[in-house]
């Protein structure tokens, strides 16, 4: 069996190219998701895994109109760049109809495949839904967030116009997102909004990488002073004023807070950053850097609120990232989150602004082995659970009887 996947994610290489020239100069979450379950998609499948990518790109970051179809092989994966005009309307219909002319073109090569593809871009989606739907290809949708499920805390953060389109655009992705045969979602809360139709689908949380196995966390690494690390969207609505308000309200001595990501509170960052000593923002970086001032931090971080009706029907990727580092985390009880991970990880109990001081006291006041013994315990969790290697076998389980039900 082959698998079609059609997502924004190009290889690593690709992306880091893209972003050096300007081009693209999105957070790479989507990137390393995708990138992730397609490598562990490849290493299980006994056929082919091709990867069409829509990579990310508009008027706004660069002026080049016609890009040319590309392919590149990287590791086990067969990735095409198709050709696109980049026009606002002529970008989605060019990506839209080279889709379904890769998707024609493979499906041609061997008929025994099936399409996997991120119900969140609307160009190649409807691509991968009108071939499926000719060719009765099952067609299996990912969602990583419900549409219309943006907090109006970061709607208001847009412009007019973007908050036109975003509106727009979220509305064509309700009204499609019941279309697919399938469906790998990453809470069980999820199903209620998504699948009103009762087809077959699958919970899967999220996945770490496998290869982070052969990356130790050494205490001799860490550095002085001591670095609690956030890499993410720096949105207010996050959490992140908050939590750095109640970081710097507990009065550790010892201890820094660095943030990296964008977000409406970029501005405020770079003001405390400047104004207090223990206080860093970085902006953004590429994940390599991150990954790697993950295993130098002595804790991780995730102050994600959840009292917003959108927090049921997320899993932060970055909660799989954090843990395989072997850095211990501390985060909110998300709701998506199962109870499972709950022992492997440092809690806020209490999501007020004293509630997150208090927090910061008990946890930021333990030894380093303390810290190592519970970073490493979480680490041997998600990679002996969690894997990229052993989620993308639960979905290939999961295809494979949709397919013989067909």
């Amino acid at each position: 069996m082959d698998i079609i996947y059609l997502s924004s994610s190009c290889s690593d290489k690709k992306f880091n190219e893209l972003r050096e020239k300007g081009i693209t100069r999105k957070l790479p979450q989507a990137q390393k998701y995708h990138n992730l379950l397609m490598e562990g998609l490849a290493s299980c499948i006994d056929g082919k895994l091709v990867s069409i990518s829509a990579f990310p790109v508009n008027r706004q970051w660069t002026k080049q109109i016609k890009f040319k179809r590309e392919e590149e092989v990287y590791g086990n994966i067969h990735y095409v760049y198709d050709s696109f005009i980049n026009m606002n309307v002529l970008r989605q219909i060019t990506r839209q109809k080279r889709a379904q002319k890769e998707i024609k073109r493979l499906y041609r090569e061997n008929k025994d495949c099936a399409i996997v593809c991120d119900v969140l871009n609307q160009s190649i989606a409807k691509a991968a839904r009108k071939m499926g739907k000719k060719y009765k290809i099952p067609v299996i949708g990912i969602v990583t967030d419900v549409p219309g499920y943006m907090s109006g805390a970061r709607r208001k953060t847009l412009s007019f116009v973007n908050r036109m389109i975003s509106k727009f655009g979220e509305k064509r992705a309700q009204a499609n997102v019941s279309k697919y045969d399938a469906y790998l979602l990453l809470t069980e809360q999820m199903n209620a909004v998504v699948n009103a139709k009762n087809k077959p689908y699958i919970v899967i949380e999220g996945h770490c990488d496998s290869k982070m196995a052969t990356r130790p966390n050494i205490i001799d690494n860490k550095t002085s002073p001591k670095i609690i690390m956030y890499a993410g969207g720096v949105h207010r609505e996050f959490g992140i004023r908050r939590m750095v308000d109640a970081f710097l309200k507990a009065n550790i001595q010892g201890w820094q807070l660095h943030i990296y990501g964008d977000g409406n509170c970029e501005k405020e960052l770079t003001a405390l950053s400047n104004e207090k000593e223990n206080i860093k923002y970085f902006g953004t970086k590429p994940n390599s850097v991150i990954v790697e001032k993950q295993l130098e931090a002595t804790l991780l971080v995730n102050p994600r609120l959840t009292d917003a009706e959108y927090v049921k029907y997320s899993f932060p990727s970055k909660t799989m990232e954090c843990m395989v580092s072997g850095t211990p985390l501390l985060t909110t009880k998300l709701p998506g989150m199962p109870k499972e991970y709950h022992q492997y990880v440092y809690l806020f109990e209490d999501e007020s602004e004293d509630g997150m001081c208090e927090t910061f006291k008990s946890v930021l006041d333990k030894t380093a082995l303390e810290y190592h013994e519970k970073g490493n315990t979480a680490k041997q969790f998600v990679l002996q659970n969690k894997s990229n290697v052993i989620q993308a076998q639960k979905l290939l389980d999961f295809i494979s009887k949709l397919m013989k039900k067909g």
